[in-house]
């Protein structure tokens, strides 16, 4: 029986699990977590993403996230893979770091968003570890239960206003809600539906008639849109943009279209490098290369 299709559609919220393969870590050093942190906030910037809620462990990550467009699997699909060439050039390894396919669960956004955060938030705890989960360096939690400066990754807000409007008020009723389920040893799952969904019944049933097919296709019309504007105000043959040559001024303007295409239209490298008849190594170079000279020293 083939695995079943991604239930993907505008607004829709999940709460993902990525495994380290053969239970083994996916991050070795503080480097590798704060490596993989900012790959989140790239991802959600492109692919215009919510991340309410994260969790990273020594052998896995826990997201709650929301998806404005239906394209939860290409964004999660380029998240494992750029992570995972960075972790095998950082330790000198080769293979798969992420056990197969992610789980991703569906959760019913109106009366679930909470309950999943504390579960993500509490992950340390189930994991053995003895910091309280509040004082945890490695997940979203001090975002809900702190007052001031808060991680540009994530949106508390709206999980946060289902237990008060005053931010001071919410931090202190979060802490307690974290502390009230701290109390119960058995700390019980949530309400999960045919192991695809955290809901209701009635949502469940609701949610499996909403995906909504993605194939890439106006990724695709959007990247070769960009192709053709850069070509004309530039003055340059499409051909010659999509062609070898090594004249600077074709070379800088391929460089922007190919970044663009990834930026902009959120097109796979592989997709691009179809385009341009390049591999996907090489155009995973050139962002590198156009992201490397625009950041600050």
């Amino acid at each position: 029986m083939g695995r079943p299709t991604r239930i993907q559609y505008p607004g829709a919220c999940y709460h993902i699990v990525l495994h380290g393969n053969n239970r083994q870590d996916v991050f070795l050093t503080n480097q590798d977590r704060r490596y993989f942190l900012n790959l989140l906030k790239s991802y959600k910037e492109r692919f215009e993403l919510n991340v309410y809620a994260y969790c990273l462990l020594s052998n896995a990550v826990h997201l709650l996230i929301e998806t404005r467009q239906a394209n939860l699997s290409r964004a999660m699909q380029g998240l494992g893979t750029i992570y995972t060439k960075y972790f095998n050039r950082q330790h000198e390894t080769t293979g798969h770091v992420f056990q197969g396919r992610y789980k991703a669960l569906l959760v019913e956004k109106e009366s679930c968003l909470l309950a999943v955060s504390r579960h993500i938030h509490l992950e340390p705890t189930r994991a053995g570890l003895k910091e309280k989960p509040w004082r945890y360096p490695w997940s979203s939690c001090v975002s809900y239960v702190e007052f001031g400066e808060q991680d540009a990754r994530v949106g508390a807000a709206p999980v946060l206003r289902a237990l008060a409007k005053n931010r001071l008020k919410q931090s202190v009723l979060y802490l307690h809600y974290l502390k009230e389920r701290l109390k119960d040893p058995e700390m019980h799952e949530l309400p999960i539906v045919r192991g695809l969904f955290v809901g209701t019944p009635d949502f469940a049933a609701a949610a499996g008639g909403m995906a909504v097919p993605s194939d890439g296709s106006d990724a695709l019309e959007a990247a070769r849109g960009i192709l053709k504007e850069m070509a004309g105000k530039h003055g340059i043959d499409e051909e010659a943009l999509l062609g070898r040559s090594q004249w600077r001024e074709i070379t800088r303007v391929r460089k922007q279209a190919i970044y663009r295409m990834w930026k902009e239209a959120r097109a796979g490298v592989s997709d691009i490098g179809r385009i341009f008849n390049r591999t996907p190594s090489a155009v995973s170079q050139l962002i590198r290369s156009v992201e490397l000279a625009s950041s600050p020293n």
